[in-house]
Parts: structure tokens; C-alpha cells; sequence
């Protein structure tokens, strides 16, 4: 009987409400998000990507969703988004950090790499971020309130103590393309080839 208390215990997640400000306020702090100058050059996904099993990945699929085609990859994609849109070309690896995604819409052709849908972030603060993290809620009115962008049909609630949060942000560039296309060109990964094709395809008409 004692074990089986202690079990039941186990399961019971703590409630963390009272620290969910503090735990926002060290994700913003310690967070970087894209630019709304960035993303409105862009307006829409930077590559046509979704997640894919592991066995499809570097492969190409022609519709998906009624969205078109597209290339099944793993994470790689949006992080190349998000930092080559900034002008970090020359950065395929950023020891320590992790690159989120706001709504996990991993099948979704204009979510996946949409950098109002990304943030980068310290690994060590990845699960508040996640799922149902304190973080969540605010990133997801964040990205409406900065971005105007909103996913889903419902209508988002302002989160209580939202305008205390401060966020930080890449530094926007001019023609965030043209470093596209450059890392397009420099990167010797397979996958680009597809990537290239892709780009080329749907945005340089």
C-alpha cells in the first residue's frame, strides 16, 4: 500500500504556476526570436519542408495536404531559416542551442519553416518551451502580436502579465534572400540540391 502511494505521488506533476512569469521572463531574457522586418520580407515559410520518419528525409513528396510539393527533412531546415535569413551563413552548427518551433505543425508546409513559428533557444530551456511549457502561451501570442501570425482558427487569449515580458530579437538585415540563396549556394549538404530546386521554383519567379 505505502509503494503504491509513493507511485501515485510520482505521477502527480508539481504545480508550477506561481513561477510562470520568473520561467517566461528567463526564456525571453535568454531567447532569441526573428526580426518582424525579417519576416515580413519574407511573408511565409523560408523552405518548403516538413518533418519527415527518418527513412524519407532528403526526399522529395509532390503534394502534401493539398499544400503542393515539398522535401521531408528532420530540423536541420528551420534552423537554417532562421539563421540564414539573419545573415548567419557560415553557421551550420551552434553548439549549446536549440531551435523551436512555437506550434508544432511538423506536417505543415507553411508553418514548418515560417520563422514567425521559430525561436532559438538554450537547450537547458527547451521543456519550457514545449508541449504545454509555461513558455508556450506566450510565444504563441507573441508570434501573433509581432508577427500577426496565428496558425489556428481560435482566437488567443492575451496571457496574464504579457506586457511585462521583455523579448529579444536578431538584428534584421536587408534582402534576408539574397543570404538564402548564399547559403543555398555555399552549403555542401545533399539535401540543398532538393532545397535549391525548391527555392528556385517557388521564389525567384
Amino acid at each position: 500500500m505505502g509503494c503504491q502511494i509513493r507511485i501515485q505521488e510520482l505521477q502527480r506533476l508539481p504545480d508550477l504556476g506561481k513561477y510562470t512569469i520568473p520561467l517566461v521572463q528567463i526564456v525571453a531574457e535568454n531567447s532569441l526570436l526573428p526580426s518582424r522586418k525579417t519576416v515580413e520580407a519574407l511573408s511565409g515559410p523560408v523552405f518548403r519542408t516538413i518533418r519527415g520518419k527518418i527513412d524519407q528525409r532528403g526526399t522529395l513528396f509532390d503534394d502534401n495536404l493539398g499544400q503542393g510539393p515539398g522535401m521531408y527533412d528532420d530540423n536541420t531546415s528551420p534552423r537554417w531559416a532562421l539563421l540564414w535569413a539573419h545573415g548567419f551563413v557560415r553557421m551550420p552548427h551552434v553548439p549549446g542551442w536549440t531551435f523551436a518551433h512555437i506550434w508544432p505543425l511538423s506536417k505543415d508546409l507553411n508553418a514548418y519553416t515560417n520563422l514567425a513559428n521559430l525561436a532559438m533557444l538554450p537547450e537547458c530551456l527547451s521543456s519550457l518551451t514545449d508541449k504545454n511549457g509555461p513558455a508556450t502561451p506566450y510565444l504563441r501570442y507573441h508570434a501573433f502580436a509581432e508577427y500577426g501570425w496565428n496558425p489556428t482558427d481560435a482566437e488567443l487569449i492575451k496571457p496574464k502579465d504579457y506586457d511585462e515580458i521583455e523579448w529579444h530579437y536578431f538584428e534584421g538585415i536587408d534582402d534576408p534572400k539574397t543570404h538564402i540563396q548564399l547559403g543555398l549556394d555555399k552549403s555542401k549538404e545533399k539535401r540543398v540540391q532538393l532545397l535549391r530546386s525548391l527555392w528556385h521554383q517557388f521564389n525567384l519567379k
